[in-house]
C-alpha cells in the first residue's frame, strides 16, 4: 500500500537530493553558501552532516575547486 505516505516520502527524497546536487555543483561560493542556507533551513542535521564531513570539499563541491572551472563538462559525444 503506497498510499500518499509513500509518494510524501518519495517527494522529500527527491527534494533532498535537488538540494545537495545545487551544494554540490554550485559554480561560485555565493551559491555555494546559498545552497547551504537553504539546506540548513529545510533539514539542519543533512547540512550539518555536510559541514562536518567537509573534509577535501575541492574534490566534490565545484564552487571550491582550487583549478579553473568551464562549468558543467559533457561525456556524451552528440552534446560535445
Amino acid at each position: 500500500m503506497a498510499g500518499k505516505y509513500g509518494i510524501r516520502k518519495e517527494a522529500t527524497k527527491q527534494l533532498v537530493k535537488e538540494m545537495l546536487y545545487r551544494v554540490a555543483y554550485a559554480t561560485t561560493l555565493g551559491e555555494y553558501n546559498d545552497a547551504m542556507q537553504e539546506l540548513r533551513a529545510y533539514m539542519l542535521e543533512l547540512a550539518q552532516w555536510v559541514n562536518d564531513n567537509d573534509n577535501e570539499p575541492e574534490q566534490w563541491a565545484e564552487a571550491k575547486f582550487k583549478k579553473e572551472c568551464w562549468d558543467r563538462l559533457n561525456n556524451n559525444v552528440i552534446e560535445s
